[in-house]
């Protein structure tokens, strides 16, 4: 992953292929990420709470810690997603 806080910014969509923006070309850069950030959300309350952001491996580690924690409290309901962080093409 490289640096795991640098920017991949979405190709510019303003540039027509064919009369239209080049989606595949779009659609492969979200593909790539700055990080991940584990999520929990609890549907009794809506609560959302997020940690990270982490490496790929990092986040599965993380992930499976707080799923464990949470079952071990008796806590199965919540639900527990590793998803991909974008941060701004000027974050960077």
């Amino acid at each position: 992953m490289g640096d795991r806080f640098a920017s991949h910014p979405l190709t510019d969509l303003d540039e027509e292929v064919d009369g239209g923006p080049d989606w595949v070309e779009a659609l492969a850069a979200l593909d790539e990420c700055d990080g991940y950030v584990v999520l929990m959300v609890d549907p009794q309350t809506s609560e959302v709470d997020a940690h990270g952001p982490y490496g790929g491996p990092e986040a599965a580690i993380a992930a499976d810690s707080l799923r464990t924690s949470l079952t071990a409290e008796g806590l199965e309901d919540v639900v527990v997603r590793i998803v991909r962080l974008h941060l701004p093409a000027d974050a960077a």
